[in-house]
């Protein structure tokens, strides 16, 4: 992707599990209601400026969408979510795209 590249979407951050909602009774009953929860985090560069939008989904419905135009901010709330590992590797990814972008 050039430096000049205007309005583009770089994911950096995928991961889903899936939860039991409900235990329609007896345990080891075979019938469970399960959710997939989906959360993300893409960055989004306009030509001139990062920044960053975290979602959250359960099934098709987002529950919780945050834009984030300063990485101070998004990694307060990122420490909150996410292992320092992953904290880590997500700054790795985010310095790597920088460089990219000639930031």
């Amino acid at each position: 992707m050039s430096k000049s590249a205007e309005n583009q979407t770089y994911p950096l951050y995928q991961n889903s599990w899936v939860v039991r909602q409900s235990d329609p009774g007896e345990e080891g009953a075979r019938n469970h209601l399960f959710e997939t929860v989906y959360v993300q985090l893409d960055a989004h560069y306009n030509g001139t400026a990062l920044s960053f939008h975290f979602s959250r989904k359960v099934e098709d419905k987002v529950e919780f969408s945050q834009q984030f135009d300063d990485l101070e901010t998004l990694f307060k709330f990122l420490g909150e979510s996410l292992d320092p590992v992953s904290l880590g590797l997500l700054g790795v990814k985010i310095g790597e795209l920088n460089v990219q972008l000639g930031k």
